[in-house]
């Protein structure tokens, strides 16, 4: 497959969802909007700055979802932004950076895979993330201190 090359701005609006392993007796599902970013793509490279808003996240129970706000508030990290780059030469893109919000900094590395191909309209995101260090506060599960996360999601792409 030929890369495309050029920029492209990610539109704002489609939802990422980010589903946990096991946390305790239980998993989590969680929602964020994308509210914007950009996808680079010149010779064998690629750059994806994807931004997603984090106070307007929905988790899938009540209790988990303040439980999630209560963490972004604490961290001050209400607008989560992924900077990353990687290789164009083979599909799906892998590519890897950083997830910041406020003060969490978290390495992260996802598969992107543009559709169509030769003239992208859509990014197709996927990939895991572990979380460390970090304290959830829910009764019952204050010991956990290590939480992976799948993503998974689609974006429209319209060129810049």
């Amino acid at each position: 497959m030929a890369n495309p090359t050029g920029t492209w701005a990610i539109e704002p609006g489609a939802l990422i969802t980010l589903q946990t392993e096991k946390i305790g007796m239980t998993s989590l599902e969680v929602t964020a909007p994308v509210t914007g970013g950009r996808l680079h793509v010149v010779a064998t490279t690629v750059e994806i700055r994807l931004e997603m808003s984090l106070e307007k996240l929905k988790a899938s129970n009540f209790l988990m979802q303040g439980a999630a706000r209560a963490l972004v508030k604490r961290f001050d990290g209400d607008l989560l932004v992924f900077e990353a780059e990687g290789s164009a030469d083979e599909h799906p893109w892998a590519v890897s950076g950083n997830a910041k919000a406020g003060q969490v900094d978290v390495p992260m590395s996802v598969q992107a895979t543009p559709h169509p191909g030769d003239a992208p309209r859509q990014l197709l995101i996927g990939g895991t993330v572990t979380m460390e260090d970090i304290s959830i506060p829910v009764p019952g599960l204050s010991g956990i201190t290590s939480v992976t996360f799948s993503i998974d999601g689609t974006v429209d792409l319209r060129s810049a």
